[in-house]
């Protein structure tokens, strides 16, 4: 038997690291990968939560206003209030009171479907949030270092049946009866996550 022809231990030492590495560098990115997801989607539905809560008061404000102008302020306000709410760092940080990245518009529509933005007197209300940028962790390793994440919510009025008794403006919850605990454990002015 020659020497050649049989491959000793320390022949195949070399293989097996190789392939060693490469299993940890596959772990690794697949840890990236589910850490840094999970971190986005984590913090796309904290924003998605924030433009929903929103686009409700803006829609019950034009509705009972008419007021665009209004509206506005209401949606801004209820952004602000629950992007500052605990749990939401990284967007109200991101956010700043309005002179961070994130840019949140708010437009109306006379029609839905489709949303067409332009309409003076709505009724609906469609709140965007876009630009929030979240650093990646590990995904580093990939050559990925920021994510992007936007969200998007409409609200607006739906149409009634005779003799229904839901508010004008919905998605969320029902409204409560006049003199009953109309706010259904809620508070008022409160963010509510």
């Amino acid at each position: 038997v020659s020497r050649n022809t049989v491959a000793g231990p320390r022949r195949q030492g070399g293989a097996v690291m190789i392939l060693v590495a490469v299993g940890i560098a596959a772990l690794i990115l697949c840890a990236a990968l589910a850490l840094d997801l999970g971190h986005t989607f984590l913090n796309k539905t904290r924003l998605q939560n924030t433009v929903v809560a929103a686009a409700l008061p803006a829609a019950k404000a034009l509705d009972n206003t008419g007021d665009t102008t209004l509206a506005t302020a209401e949606a801004m306000q209820a952004f602000a209030s629950n992007a500052a709410a605990a749990g939401n760092s990284e967007l109200n940080a991101s956010y700043a009171g309005g002179s961070g990245d994130i840019q949140v518009t708010v437009e109306y529509s006379a029609t839905l479907p489709p949303f067409t933005p332009g309409s003076a007197i709505g009724p609906y209300v469609r709140v965007r949030a876009t630009g929030f940028v979240l650093p990646a962790w590990l995904a580093n390793i990939g050559g990925i270092t920021e994510k992007t994440v936007s969200a998007t919510a409409v609200a607006g009025p739906r149409t009634l049946t005779v003799g229904s008794t839901v508010c004008n403006v919905a998605p969320m919850m029902v409204c409560g009866q006049p003199g009953a605990s109309p706010l259904w454990g809620y508070q008022l002015n409160s963010p509510q996550v």
